[in-house]
């Protein structure tokens, strides 16, 4: 397929929201499969249009941010089917009872498996939960849909770091006591 064709068919997908592909997904919109779409996801990677990000995660380079956190996107699309949310230090920061501010990179809590992701747009670290669906979704806030990466509550984040025995000097309880 010619980039200029690509390019229109990922514009297309961008104006829908989607700007993150597997490899059968590329294959699909692209009518290609084999060797041909192997050729055609390096072509267009060489190009500056697609990115792998992770192992068969490919980041349309050319989307419109309108906003969007592109590291919690990424997380929620690397943990398909699974809960995922920003949490740990990442969360605490944002609730205020933390003060440093985690940069280049965002803590998430996934019922998924765990580990660190690397890209050039900042790190995603993952850590597993065996808590409860329930217990954990009770425990999560949904943002705005370009910021598809929901929140631990207050309460949650302060479960998740105690858990995990995670940056507990860095916490000003008299912030967490306010509230």
């Amino acid at each position: 397929m010619k980039s200029v064709e690509a390019i229109k068919i990922l514009h297309g997908c961008d104006l829908e929201g989607r700007i993150l592909f597997r490899s059968r997904e590329l294959g699909a919109l692209f009518g290609e499969s084999g060797d041909t779409l192997r050729s055609t996801i390096k072509r267009l990677t060489a190009d500056g249009i697609l990115e792998r990000i992770a192992h068969d995660a490919y980041l349309y380079l050319l989307f419109h941010h309108n906003g969007c956190d592109l590291l919690g996107h990424i997380a929620v699309f690397l943990r398909p089917g699974e809960v995922t949310y920003e949490s740990l230090e990442s969360a605490a920061s944002q609730w205020g009872f933390i003060s440093q501010i985690p940069l280049g990179r965002i803590s998430c809590v996934t019922t998924g498996a765990e580990g660190l992701v690397d890209t050039r747009f900042g790190a995603i670290e993952f850590v597993h939960t065996n808590d409860g669906l329930n217990d954990v979704k009770r425990g999560i806030l949904d943002r705005m849909p370009r910021n598809r990466l929901p929140i631990a509550t207050e309460e949650r984040c302060l479960h998740d770091l105690v858990s995990r025995k995670r940056s507990l000097e860095l916490i000003d309880w008299d912030e967490v006591d306010a509230d």
